[in-house]
């Protein structure tokens, strides 16, 4: 659910992390500086984190589907394989 969200809105949480992340070296308090600082970097690792795995997967999906397309060619029981392997890797993340 949370990984959907971060998908749909990634551009506003990035930038809310660069924000957080550079603008706590401005703020005086020391305390407070690194608390805004650390939320912005924690931010942007979750972001980095979900992106790099629905790039991930998609690279896989469109692995899958050539190889298993290579396959379908000389019979159909890869295909039905292939669309529910796609089918399930869809799954984990949307």
């Amino acid at each position: 659910m949370l990984a959907n969200f971060l998908l749909k809105y990634w551009k506003i949480f990035l930038a809310v992390g660069i924000l957080l992340a550079v603008g706590g070296l401005f703020i005086p308090n020391i305390i407070a500086s690194k608390v805004v600082e650390f939320t912005g970097f924690a931010i942007l690792a979750l972001t980095a984190y979900v992106l790099g795995y629905k790039m991930a997967t998609d690279e896989a999906e469109k692995y899958i589907k050539s190889e298993m397309e290579k396959l379908a060619k000389r019979d159909i029981r890869y295909k039905i394989a292939s669309e529910k392997m796609i089918k399930n890797l869809k799954g984990r993340i949307g």
